[in-house]
Parts: C-alpha cells; sequence; structure tokens
C-alpha cells in the first residue's frame, strides 16, 4: 500500500496518482520483488524525549511489511555530544527496537572522537557506510565504516553507499577529528561514482545513498551521479514532504528519476518511502510522505535511561516553558537565555555568548533533572575566559545575523548574549547593540564605529572560539583561560541557586529583538525553503 501521493514515471514523464491510505484490516497483498519500503529518519541528535514516538513508529513499520522488502534507514546525527553511556542507549534503542538496517555518519557521530563511536556501537550489527571519507589503518573506524554494504531482500540485492558532510572540519571540534578526512565535492562525487560501478559489477541495481550533506547539496548529487536511485538524506535538518519532480525528484546524469528524502530533525518526523523499479532497477513509481512525531517525555522510555544510565538528580521543577523552535537557529527563546546567563554567572563575567546551535532540545514541563540540562546542550565543549573588543563584538553580531537571517538554513546561527542586547531586521541588518553593566545600566555601543579598545571579560567556548569556524570573529585576540567542563554544568550550578527553582517559568526576555521589515518569511528549514510543499503539522 502506497503513502501520500504516488509519481508514476513513464520515460520520466510525472503523473500523479490517487492516494491510497493504509487499512491493516485489509489482507496484505503478495510479495512482490520489484517494490521497496523505506522507513527513515536523520538528525535524531540523541533527543530521548522524541525517541519514543521514533520508535513505536519504526517498530510498527517493521512488524507490517514482512511481506515485502523494506529497510528502516538513517541519515545520521543518531546521538549528539561525547556522553558514551547515553550514545550506546540510543544505539540499542535503534538497533534492538527500531531494527534499523543502514545509517550514515554524521557529525555528530564522531563528538566522542572515533575511539568514542567504536566503544559505543561495539556489538551492534547496525551497518555505517561513508564513502567519501579516509583514515589511517589503525583507526577503530575501519571496523565500522564502510564503503558500501549490499543486503538482500526478497532475492533482491540492494545497494548502500554513504557520505559524510562535506563540511566536517568546520562543524566539528578540531580535537574529536583525529585523522578523519572528509572530500570536497569532486572528490566525493568521483569516489560515490567508483563505488556505484562496483555495486553495479556485482549485480546490483538498485542503489540507496544515506547523505549526511544537506538537501540543496543532495539535490547535486542526483544530478551529477549516475546510478543511485533513492538519496535519504540529512545535515540541513529540511522536511521534505511529498514527491515533485524537478523538486525532490530529479534526473541523473543518465536520466532516469532520483528521489530525495528528508525528515526534519530531533524526531519531529519520520518518513516512510513506497517505490517500484522496473526489471532494470529505474524506478516506475514514488511515494513519499513525512508524518508527525509524538514529542512527549515516556515513563518508559525515562526508566529504562535511568536503568541503563543511573539515576539523575532533580534540580526542580519547570512550571511553564517556551518549547524548542521550529528552527533553534534563528529565533531567540528563554531556555538559551538561561544557558548564557549561567555561563556569565559562573564566573562573574561582563558578557557571555552561546550559538544558537548549541542547544539541542528544551526541558519540558514538570521536573527538571540534571540529565535533562545535560541533554539539552549535550556537546561537552571546553568553556573559555578572554577579552573581547566592542569591534569584535559587533562584527560577530553583524555576520552572526546576515548570515543566518538572511540564508536560507538559518546557519551558522543566531548569537545568544548575557550582559547585552541587540536588534536586527528580519533579513539580518544589525541595528543596536547594548552592554549591560553589572549595576544594570544600559549602555549604547556604536555598531557603526565601535571601539577596539574597549574591551569586556568574556565567557563562551572552543567551538566558538575558532579562527576558522562559524564565528571566526570571536578567535581571541588577548590571553584565554581555558575550563575542562561545558555548559551544562554552569546551568545546573545556576539552577540550583535559583530561589524559584521548584516553579521555574523561562520564556524570552527580548533580549534579541528581531524586527520583521520586509514580506520574506524565514522557512525554518523545512521543505518550503527548497520544494514549496507543505510538511505535516504536529499536533
Amino acid at each position: 500500500m502506497f503513502y501520500g501521493s504516488m509519481l508514476s514515471l513513464t520515460k520520466y514523464n510525472f503523473n500523479s496518482f490517487q492516494t491510497s491510505t493504509r487499512n491493516t484490516g485489509v489482507t496484505k497483498p503478495p510479495v512482490a520483488s520489484n517494490r521497496l519500503c523505506i522507513w527513515h529518519f536523520n538528525d535524531l541528535h540523541g533527543n530521548s524525549d522524541n525517541i519514543h514516538g521514533v520508535m513505536e513508529s519504526a517498530r510498527h513499520f517493521e512488524n507490517s511489511h514482512q511481506d515485502v522488502a523494506h529497510f528502516t534507514l538513517s541519515a545520521g546525527d543518531n546521538v549528539s555530544g561525547g556522553d558514551l553511556s547515553k550514545n550506546e542507549f540510543i544505539l540499542d534503542v535503534m538497533q534492538n527496537i527500531m531494527s534499523v538496517d543502514v545509517s550514515a555518519v554524521g557529525n555528530h557521530e564522531i563528538d566522542a572522537t572515533s575511539k568514542g563511536l567504536d566503544e559505543f556501537s561495539k556489538g551492534k550489527k547496525i551497518a555505517f557506510v561513508a564513502t567519501n571519507v579516509e583514515f589511517d589503518n589503525d583507526n577503530p573506524l575501519k571496523n565500522i565504516i564502510k564503503k558500501s554494504v549490499i543486503k538482500e531482500q526478497h532475492g533482491v540485492k540492494y545497494g548502500f553507499i554513504g557520505t559524510m558532510p562535506l563540511d566536517f572540519l568546520t562543524c566539528t571540534k578540531k580535537s574529536v577529528q583525529g585523522d578523519l578526512e572528509v572530500e570536497d565535492y569532486n572528490d566525493t562525487i568521483e569516489s560515490l561514482q567508483e563505488e556505484i560501478n562496483n555495486l553495479k559489477q556485482q549485480g546490483v541495481n538498485r542503489i540507496i545513498m544515506l547523505s549526511h550533506v544537506g538537501y540543496e547539496t543532495d539535490v547535486k548529487f542526483a544530478k551529477d551521479l549516475d546510478g543511485v536511485d533513492i538519496i535519504v538524506g540529512g545535515h540541513s535538518h529540511t522536511a521534505v514532504n511529498g514527491a515533485k519532480e524537478g523538486e525532490n525528484v530529479v534526473k541523473s546524469k543518465s536520466g532516469e528519476p532520483v528521489v530525495i528524502a528528508q525528515a526534519g530533525e530531533n524526531g519531529k518526523y519520520y518518513g516512510v518511502l513506497d517505490v517500484e523499479f522496473g526489471d532494470d532497477g529505474v524506478l516506475t513509481k514514488i511515494s513519499s510522505q513525512l508524518n508527525p512525531v509524538s514529542t512527549k517525555k515516556s515513563p518508559t522510555v525515562e526508566y529504562v535511561k535511568e536503568q541503563k544510565m543511573g539515576h539523575s538528580p532533580v534540580l526542580g521543577r519547570i512550571s511553564e516553558v517556551e518549547p524548542l523552535p521550529e528552527n533553534r537557529r534563528i529565533k531567540p527563546h528563554g531556555w538559551a537565555n538561561l544557558i548564557v546567563d549561567s555561563m556569565r554567572s559562573e564566573f562573574d563575567a561582563e558578557v557571555a555568548f552561546l550559538n544558537a546551535a548549541n542547544v539541542r532540545k528544551v526541558p519540558t514541563e514538570g521536573k527538571l533533572t540534571e540529565r535533562d540540562v545535560s541533554e539539552s546542550v549535550p556537546m561537552k565543549n571546553k568553556l573559555i575566559r578572554t577579552k573581547v573588543t566592542q569591534k569584535q563584538v559587533v562584527d560577530m553580531l553583524k555576520q552572526a545575523c546576515k548570515e543566518s537571517l538572511g540564508g536560507t538554513t538559518g546557519e551558522p546561527g543566531l548569537m545568544f548574549v548575557s550582559g547585552l542586547t541587540y536588534k536586527t531586521t528580519s533579513n539580518g541588518e544589525l541595528l543596536e547593540v547594548n552592554f549591560i553593566d553589572k549595576t544594570g545600566k544600559i549602555n549604547p555601543i556604536d555598531i557603526n564605529n565601535p571601539s577596539e579598545t574597549i574591551t569586556y571579560d568574556a565567557i563562551y567556548d572552543e567551538f566558538t572560539m575558532r579562527a576558522d569556524g562559524e564565528y571566526p570573529h570571536l578567535a581571541p585576540k588577548f590571553e584565554v583561560q581555558q575550563f575542562d567542563y561545558d555548559k551544562d554544568i554552569t546551568a545546573i550550578n545556576y539552577i540550583k541557586k535559583l530561589q524559584n527553582k521548584e516553579k521555574l517559568v523561562i520564556v524570552d526576555d527580548k533580549r534579541i529583538e528581531i524586527v520583521n521589515t520586509s514580506n520574506k518569511k524565514h522557512q525554518d528549514n523545512s521543505l518550503q525553503t527548497f520544494l514549496s510543499l507543505t510538511a505535516p503539522k504536529v499536533s
């Protein structure tokens, strides 16, 4: 049974078929060797609050598709951060409950280093594919990551290839990269095509790529390669719903159709691809649909986590909190303000900075544990203390606003601040910046002529300080003091001291103001950004 809108491909002229819906009371159809069903997700980021809905839908898919060729796939970033016990818990769920067959390797798989990935994936049968990465022979990943794998179902062979992110060096900490070398676009195309040709020589003519490079690059891959049929992608957190010619269904280098799918991030959606091939391995029908997932905490999952990872002390209770925005990179929210305030408070500094992408979840109302806080900022960077000039601050905010609000994906993301306020247009033009001193006095900063001699005592992290990173203006110009812990520790310490910790109200205080100055609406990394389609709403 096909889900969503179906495309019939005859000489690659795309015609819509009537949507059909699942009816579990209907007798199951006979095995069809030319039909393939795929359940997919990506960029879960270790979000255990959402994993209950994800694993339940994957388990239902597995149980209801035994009569047809089917795979459960991930496009990477299954985990986030360096907590090995948490990462092992996520992979246990993926293998033992979700029955994940193959996964891409995202940048966050390496947050715990190559050795860490080796440790928390030991004993797992999930195949990891990355065709465009090189590493030394003594790297433990040689036992985990394959350039391709072949899996056979119902007498048909399916080939899987994969791509690690092309921006791996800039989106990961240098301390975790080790000897990993990810190829650039042209070399990646060459490596992928070589592996595709190898698979074809082994009699495989149905090839699926698990990609962690972002939607726009996946579209380019589809057009520049010959032999890939399906791309299940991640990294850009794009919610791609439906199948439309010229958008997420494009022609390959040889003119054959390729469908591209992606399911947002953090387990908010899962995707189902239902396709048919001709005997020659060319797609003839495509159905692609996203489905919303319940994001409420599961008591069962929380119990299993405690058994696996140990008890987590309770810090207090949240009575009101704004949820994580649909695009966390470009919309201010109260939880990130609390985190960055904790950084400044911990060191009694003048200012603190927190890049928006660093916040991976917002705890829900009710009991708040130390683990909830750690999971919200899981990256385990090291905090630094240094001085920053007015000019550094202004230049960084101008760049962050322009690139994040003026682009399509929200990258690299706004900068959350403590000890400062700022205003920007919805197109990313910085309008004003104010320094709030320790007495609460507002001190305007001249953004057109910021001082290079006035400095502020500042706290941020080792990722944000990189000269070759996403916020190069924060590369230190003065002496740096480094601390061997991250902002989860400062937040835990901060909350413990709050008088209202049993009735926390966490809402945005408007320290970052975004003035809507045009009709342009940022698309929140949803599929409208690229496809002008409508993503399902989570109820």
